[in-house]
């Protein structure tokens, strides 16, 4: 196969991810995946703690999701994995029902959102018909990728950032408590981070009947980095560290390698999951 140089340049992310328990606790309750959602394309990687591939922006794009559990015994990571697998799945359904082929990013969005009801919804029936379940809820942020277009979905406080150009912003808002005094300039920021309540959100898949699903949309150029993560991460390694780590550069692997380590030597209280995505040029085959 050879490539045509004059042909032009279309975008692919190219992912890495890794989710570790931490130094506390004995059981991870996070989630991650990551795939292509074209039909034709690998299911994408599954959701294992460490998902390595690639997939193309061209329509139907590629998703990145990643989810925090919470619950009594494991029903916490029972919710996560229920979230990330049914997002992956009605994503991928969507997309061979051929939605995605000509909609406008406004109508993309809503059925995205869609998608993110239904797994609460299923997440809440769960609940209900297994005791063992009762009161399982979940984190869910997940990512978007066609075109040029990064279109998230949100429920509670793991985060998406973009890194671009050596710096770092935020893409994402917490559905936290914490946030929520931020906002109202009840507490300051100083005041935010001796608060022991950083880890009470306010939203979470299994948990609301009615969900308000954030949905900030960005855009993608060559070169951006995406981060998704749980705050096993953020509540451990601030912003200004997470970009410094970030400008060091490397691959993805040694990347995510490097952020969990570093909120693992912060003492790892909660699970860490990191998820990195580069968006790339590629050119294509003639």
């Amino acid at each position: 196969m050879t490539f045509d140089a004059s042909a032009p340049p279309r975008l692919r992310v190219a992912w890495h991810g890794l989710s570790v328990v931490g130094c506390v606790r004995t059981n991870n309750e996070d989630a991650l995946w990551a795939g292509d959602l074209d039909p034709a394309a690998d299911a994408g990687a599954d959701m294992s703690d460490h998902p390595v591939g690639a997939g193309t922006l061209a329509r139907p794009g590629t998703v990145l999701a990643v989810a925090d559990g919470m619950g009594g015994a494991k029903a916490g990571e029972v919710a996560s994995e229920m979230a990330v697998r049914i997002v992956s799945e009605l994503m991928r359904a969507r997309a061979a029902e051929g939605v995605a082929a000509d909609l406008d990013p406004d109508a993309l969005s809503a059925i995205f959102a869609r998608v993110v009801e239904s797994a609460n919804e299923r997440i809440r029936d769960q609940s209900h018909d297994n005791p063992a379940y009762r009161g399982m809820g979940t984190t869910l942020t997940a990512v978007w990728c066609y075109e040029a277009i990064a279109q998230i979905v949100h429920v509670g406080d793991s985060r998406a950032y973009m890194f671009r150009k050596g710096r770092l912003s935020r893409m994402t808002k917490d559905q936290s408590l914490v946030e929520k005094l931020l906002e109202d300039n009840i507490i300051t920021e100083e005041e935010a981070q001796r608060m022991g309540v950083k880890n009470i959100i306010l939203q979470a898949l299994g948990i609301e009947e009615d969900l308000d699903v954030a949905q900030p949309r960005g855009t993608l150029e060559s070169g951006d980095l995406l981060l998704l993560c749980t705050d096993g991460l953020t509540g451990v390694v601030n912003d200004a560290e997470l970009e410094e780590m970030l400008r060091a550069g490397g691959s993805l692997e040694a990347t995510c390698a490097r952020l969990v380590k570093a909120a693992e030597q912060g003492g790892g209280p909660d699970n860490i999951t990191v998820l990195l995505g580069r968006i790339e040029q590629e050119h294509q085959a003639s």
